[in-house]
């Protein structure tokens, strides 16, 4: 459940499921051979082309081994994608459904496959309206309504998932799995596929998906979806170009002049490990010796269009448009309650630990003080003034009473220290309020336990700011800083929407400070934003590391 509460409007990043993974491959082959004539060519001297030879050779074996491992998620991929029953179809139907092939733009590859969630379904009407081209959805709505199968209040969120692969490969059924589970959550999920390099550019690409995004707006209620809950997800090259269409769609790109660009947005953007500076991305290729093999670079239109072509640096040249969003106001409120939340839990774990510690120690005087395992029949009285020889029975009284004594004293000591404990409590508070406070400044100088992923992974990493450079909201009695952990409200239209942002610390595909600078931008652009990161997680597990929902136990299997 990585993108659940994304997709429904929540806020916590939960950890990844670590136990299934798979290397995943950005290479397409064919376009990479293509272009290792002229990598080799670049090379002026004769040994320097043998050594280039070899790191080629070394290179196209490694993608063709990651290939041959992803064999079996592939089989599994594709049976998953052929197993499910057409929505289309008027027999019923339990569970997951899917409506294959819908087509959202003009282009041969401008279409999607829409998951649907178990009891959801679709009416003739649409049926007929998902065989064609939606250019004027929002007229032909008015002129011929469609009654959708399930009411508003019923309506469920909606995931739009723009898949990756080097802006070269990539096919809609190899995210079935990842689809399927989202629908057997209750999200009604499509999967859109665009035309890729080289028999388009960039630019196309990210135009093609902002059609997708649109024409998601006008009909995903037509499948059970909530128009105002769509989730716009893009993974690595797929999230550069989800990004680019957001931006697109906030009139700062490039190509929207004279195009009349529908500025209606998302309600957020979820990116895994998106590409969103490609001349930093490119430098990072080179180091790794794939850059001219790779497709990015010719996908661009050549180094002279990296710049406009990245989110980051249209982001920043643009931030005043991009985050000027006045109908956007962070949700304060639900941070407010999970800090006031946050501190209960601390409390009564800091309680329920004073009172193990009292019973420990407790019993630990009850131990010591009544098992006495050896004694002197007698002991010399060194005080001079009574007996000289002292009974072992007296000592043995003695220190009975001394201990009983100890045991009142400590289990009065809840009563009579209360003033005392409210103190402590509240040193417990500040203290911990302090270090919030510099733990949102300065990195942690080590890894606490459990904390491996989402927040807390950014917290360490330094990348975890409660408001960034942002102005804060100002509230009856001053300024409120904007909420951390949930990012809701009327998303205006023109702005880039509330993002949350997820990357993975063993990432060698796209490193994961690509999509740290990112949200720094975002937050200095007045965007909200949340950066989560995996420590574990590589490129491809965010989209492949998917298992079917749990089957709950029969009776007889529980018993």
């Amino acid at each position: 459940q990585k993108f659940l509460r994304a997709a429904r409007g929540t806020a916590t990043c939960p950890p990844l499921d670590s136990r299934h993974r798979s290397p995943p491959r950005a290479m397409s082959f064919i376009e990479g051979l293509k272009a290792i004539p002229a990598d080799l060519a670049a090379v002026p001297t004769r040994e320097g082309k043998m050594r280039r030879a070899g790191q080629l050779a070394k290179i196209v074996l490694d993608e063709f081994t990651g290939v041959l491992k992803m064999v079996p998620y592939g089989i599994r991929a594709m049976r998953t994608h052929r197993s499910l029953p057409d929505a289309r179809a008027p027999a019923g139907r339990d569970g997951v459904s899917i409506a294959r092939d819908v087509r959202y733009a003009d282009a041969p590859r401008a279409v999607m496959d829409i998951y649907l969630p178990r009891g959801v379904s679709i009416d003739d009407a649409t049926r007929a309206v998902s065989e064609t081209v939606s250019d004027s959805t929002t007229t032909a709505q008015q002129d011929s309504p469609v009654s959708s199968s399930a009411p508003d209040d019923d309506k469920l969120p909606v995931a739009l998932f723009v898949h990756g692969g080097v802006w070269a490969v990539g096919e809609k059924w190899q995210f079935a799995p990842m689809a399927s589970r989202l629908a057997e959550e209750g999200v009604v999920t499509c999967v859109a596929t665009y035309t890729l390099f080289p028999k388009a550019r960039a630019d196309t690409m990210w135009r093609e998906v902002s059609d997708a995004v649109t024409w998601t707006l006008d009909n995903v209620d037509r499948y059970g979806g909530d128009a105002d809950r769509v989730t716009l997800l893009g993974h690595s090259a797929g999230a550069h170009v989800c990004s680019m269409a957001l931006l697109h769609r906030c009139g700062v790109t490039s190509d929207v002049t004279g195009v009349t660009v529908d500025r209606r947005q998302p309600k957020c953007y979820v990116g895994l490990c998106g590409v969103y500076d490609v001349a930093r991305h490119y430098d990072y290729e080179d180091s790794r010796g794939v850059a001219l093999v790779s497709t990015m670079g010719r996908c661009m239109g050549g180094k002279g269009r990296f710049e406009q072509c990245s989110p980051l640096r249209v982001l920043r040249a643009n931030a005043e448009v991009v985050g000027s969003n006045p109908a956007f106001q962070i949700c304060a409120d639900a941070d407010a309650e999970e800090r006031r939340k946050e501190r209960e839990r601390a409390e009564a774990a800091a309680a329920e630990l004073a009172a193990a510690e009292m019973a420990a120690s407790i019993a630990a005087t009850k131990k010591k003080e009544h098992h006495i395992n050896w004694a002197p029949m007698s002991m010399l009285d060194t005080d001079g003034d009574g007996d000289m020889c002292v009974p072992v029975a007296d000592i043995v009284e003695e220190a009975a009473a001394v201990a009983e004594a100890r045991l009142v004293d400590l289990e009065k000591k809840p009563e009579s220290g209360a003033d005392d404990d409210a103190d402590a409590t509240r040193g417990f508070r500040d203290a911990r309020d302090s270090a919030a406070t510099s733990r949102a400044v300065t990195p942690v100088p080590g890894p606490p336990p459990g904390a491996l992923a989402g927040d807390d992974a950014a917290r360490m990493s330094g990348y975890w700011r409660l408001s960034g450079n942002a102005p804060s909201a100002r509230g009856p009695d001053g300024p409120v800083a904007p909420a951390a952990s949930q990012l809701s409200g009327v998303n205006a239209p023109g702005c880039f929407p509330p993002t949350y942002l997820l990357a993975g610390c063993a990432d060698h595909t796209v490193p994961w400070f690509e999509s740290a600078e990112f949200h720094l931008a975002l937050r200095d652009a007045s965007v909200p934003s949340r950066l989560c990161l995996y420590l574990k997680e590589s490129h491809g597990e965010f989209v492949v590391g998917w298992r079917p929902r749990p089957k709950p136990a029969s009776r007889g299997e529980r018993d």
